[in-house]
């Protein structure tokens, strides 16, 4: 009987143990299911920006993206030319270059923004984008001040309205704006903001252009920069000067109206 008995409670272990097995399973496969949305949902949102992406480098200007790769290897030449070689230095040129760094740190993640479909995203980093022009320009005058907002008026007067037009569309408070750049489901006679991208081909090319604008702007800055840190006999300006006059060719063939080389 006690050996019965024990086998009797060593089954029912046995049993008790494949239960809770089986239980704790249930819970992973539950939770796993579960968290598994929050992976749908942002692989939807990529999937969409790939296609996205897609349309709309069918609709950038060659001039857009040949001038953007130039100007980035332009920077990224001067600074493999100095690299880790301290050059003159001052207060201005140290507040500068972490300008410039910041700048050139988000520019693959704006492209991305705008290219992918997130257009209110994309217009608040090329909010910040054109502030940090602002400041370098004003740092150059001498009326950068600590805790302010940079002034647009310092940059070319024909691009000046372009920052109202990024506050527009960067602002969570113009619902208007907002919903005519979200995509919507339609669901039987109603519709809904869906959490999936839509292309919109106006914004989209209106974006892109500002974007390699914006980096036009910056390198300038960094040439300028350098030439400061360097001197203007360092081979690695000659060696860049062909190359961004033909930025400057590419972006006025685009149709860049204000004075470039200004």
């Amino acid at each position: 009987m006690g050996e019965a008995k024990r086998r009797g409670s060593r089954v029912q272990r046995i049993s008790s143990a494949q239960q809770q097995e089986s239980d704790d399973k249930k819970e992973f496969d539950r939770v796993s299911e579960f968290l598994g949305k929050g992976v749908k949902l942002e692989a939807d949102v990529w999937e969409r920006g790939q296609k996205i992406r897609e349309e709309a480098k069918k609709n950038y200007r060659r001039e857009w993206l040949d001038a953007r790769l130039t100007l980035l290897s332009i920077a990224q030449h001067i600074f493999l030319a100095k690299n880790l070689i301290p050059g003159k230095t001052s207060e201005s040129v140290s507040h500068i270059l972490t300008l410039l760094m910041a700048f050139y740190q988000g520019t693959h993640a704006t492209e991305t923004l705008i290219s992918e479909g997130q257009y209110i995203k994309a217009a608040a980093a090329l909010k910040q984008d054109y502030e940090i022009i602002a400041r370098i320009y004003e740092v150059r005058a001498g009326t950068a001040k600590p805790g302010q907002t940079p002034q647009v008026r310092h940059l070319a007067k024909e691009v000046r309205g372009y920052y109202g037009e990024l506050n527009k569309v960067a602002h969570p408070s113009n619902q208007e704006m907002l919903e005519n750049l979200m995509s919507t489901l339609s669901l039987g006679e109603s519709q809904a903001i869906s959490h999936i991208p839509s292309y919109n081909k106006q914004y989209s090319q209106g974006l892109y252009e500002l974007h390699v604008w914006l980096i036009y702007m910056i390198v300038q800055q960094h040439l300028r920069l350098f030439v400061e840190m360097y001197g203007e006999g360092e081979p690695a300006i000659k060696e860049v000067g062909m190359w961004f006059l033909g930025s400057v060719d590419l972006l006025k063939t685009a149709g860049f109206k204000f004075d470039l080389e200004e």
